[in-house]
């Protein structure tokens, strides 16, 4: 990217947040993980810039840093903002780590962000690494390209077993941002199944706050049930074959859903 396109990009992101207010969404959160635009200049893998943008963690945290002050002065004082950080990208070679996960963690509570939410993986390299569980290939790889199949498939083949399933595979990383993140609050996703692990989660410290994803397009009333005390862990059984749609331009679904009560 040339210095133009960045600077067009912050405003970019600046008229965005702007949509989202006026849209009359609640906050916002700028997704800085995955291996999406903002993780990749964060990384020390994929940001291999020698100038203002990169080459140091200062440098590479700066489109990040500029993104949430052009945000800040653009939105209503008080509107939530947050960031979606990624505390190891499991690239082929060193990414982020939780130590500098850290460090950019602190770097956000001096530009008073209003919450982090820890994650990981990058999808450019493994599917499975921010979400972990079983390997659908055929039917992740079914919309795609004979090229982009093949290499789907040789993906998930080379990083098989690496990510399995864990409960809480974040909540070590998590703990050392909460530490740096000061007063702000914490947010963990990734794999919290049981409530007893959420529960030990907050109580410990690691989080303020648990985030779920696959479990909610398992069942919807997830909370609800949680909170009358009908279920004291969630149904999803982390096959994936959600993201499949994903993959088959389809809307999401669980592939094994149930008939639940009306709410």
């Amino acid at each position: 990217m040339t210095e133009a396109e960045i600077i067009d990009t912050i405003a970019a992101f600046r008229a965005a947040a702007l949509r989202a207010v006026k849209a009359g969404a609640d906050g916002i959160q700028l997704h800085a993980a995955h291996g999406y635009l903002i993780n990749q200049f964060l990384s020390p893998y994929f940001n291999r810039r020698r100038d203002a943008w990169g080459g140091s963690a200062e440098n590479r945290f700066r489109l990040l840093g500029e993104i949430v002050s052009a945000i800040r002065e653009a939105i209503p004082r008080g509107f939530p903002l947050l960031v979606k950080l990624n505390a190891c990208d499991y690239t082929p070679q060193q990414g982020i780590t939780p130590p500098l996960a850290a460090e950019y963690a602190r770097q956000l509570a001096g530009l008073g962000i209003d919450g982090i939410e820890v994650s990981c993986g990058s999808t450019l390299y493994s599917p499975l690494s921010t979400c972990r569980g079983a390997a659908p290939t055929e039917e992740l790889a079914k919309g795609l390209g004979l090229g982009k199949r093949l290499l789907l498939k040789y993906m998930l083949k080379k990083t098989a077993g690496r990510f399995r399933f864990v409960e809480g595979y974040n909540l070590d990383a998590a703990r050392m941002i909460k530490e740096a993140a000061g007063a702000v609050p914490v947010i963990v996703v990734g794999g919290m199944r049981s409530v007893a692990a959420m529960t030990a989660a907050i109580e410990s410290g690691c989080a303020d706050f648990i985030a779920l994803s696959r479990p909610f397009i398992n069942d919807p009333f997830l909370v609800k049930r949680i909170k009358s005390g009908e279920i004291d862990r969630v149904s999803c059984s982390n096959c994936n074959l959600c993201l499949a749609a994903i993959a088959l331009n389809r809307p999401v679904s669980c592939a094994r859903p149930k008939k639940w009560p009306e709410s």
